[in-house]
């Protein structure tokens, strides 16, 4: 009689610890859940607007193309019908301003390394050319930068320049195909932030904060710089992906035809 008695404080016991692990479980598991919705990554891709600035005042055209589309004469293509045509994303009138030393200029480029041996990178000063370069076309049609290297001299504050880019394709010559233009040409000019801009980019809690900070003082070559990066490094973002689109497809901007286009990187 005893043992058995035993038996059931035991039971009781174990009952009873069982019901109070349970009931701490289901207090803690909120606070479980609260932690994890804090995690660092959802904090990049908060709902936010990101609009261009387009209340800059526009300088006088001094022969900058009005269109982003290639423009030149010295290299020409084959015309690609199904895709947009060599595009630039930066370096018009109205969205020249950089803030970086070296920026990254970025294009939209229909040809690929099968349609072309190289193309041809060149920064000018007036009649003083800085830096020229060659570079690989990707391996399909996509958004790419090329950017500066440290060995060329920092860009001046307050002072425009004007940058060329030519692609040579290699199959016109065999071809009686209609061609287009494979050339463009842009302006980059850097700026000083003032003492306000830098105090609000240094307080942006999220990267997406400076990049809207950036795209409403009209700093288009690190808005997308920046935005371009977020992309590659968090490829299953939609909301990067979306503000992305949207940000293109503004009437400032101006680059609807390209704003679903794939962004393949650096040459």
């Amino acid at each position: 009689m005893n043992l058995k008695k035993l038996n059931l404080r035991q039971f009781s016991l174990k009952s009873t610890l069982f019901i109070i692990v349970s009931l701490g479980s289901l207090i803690n598991y909120p606070m479980l859940a609260i932690a994890q919705s804090n995690h660092p990554i959802r904090k990049l891709a908060p709902e936010i607007e990101i609009r261009f600035n387009s209340s800059q005042k526009k300088p006088p055209d001094r022969g900058t193309p009005p269109t982003n589309e290639g423009t030149g004469s010295r290299g020409d293509c084959l015309y690609k019908p199904k895709l947009p045509p060599l595009t630039r994303l930066v370096g018009s009138r109205d969205s020249k301003l950089t803030i970086k030393e070296r920026p990254s200029f970025w294009i939209y480029t229909p040809y690929t390394r099968q349609d072309a041996p190289f193309g041809e990178f060149s920064l000018q000063d007036g009649d003083n050319e800085l830096y020229r370069t060659r570079f690989e076309l990707p391996i399909k049609p996509g958004i790419v930068s090329i950017n500066l290297p440290p060995t060329v001299s920092s860009l001046k504050v307050n002072k425009s320049y004007r940058w060329y880019i030519d692609i040579e394709c290699s199959n016109l010559e065999k071809s009686h195909e209609t061609s287009t233009p494979a050339s463009l040409t842009g302006r980059v000019k850097r700026i000083r932030l003032s003492p306000e801009i830098v105090n609000k980019l240094n307080t942006a809690t999220t990267p997406l904060e400076r990049i809207k900070i950036y795209a409403e003082h009209g700093i288009v070559y690190e808005t997308l710089t920046e935005l371009a990066a977020l992309r590659l490094n968090h490829p299953q973002n939609s909301t990067f992906k979306k503000v992305w689109v949207e940000l293109l497809s503004q009437p400032e901007i101006g680059l609807e035809k390209i704003a679903e286009e794939p962004i393949v990187g650096k040459v």
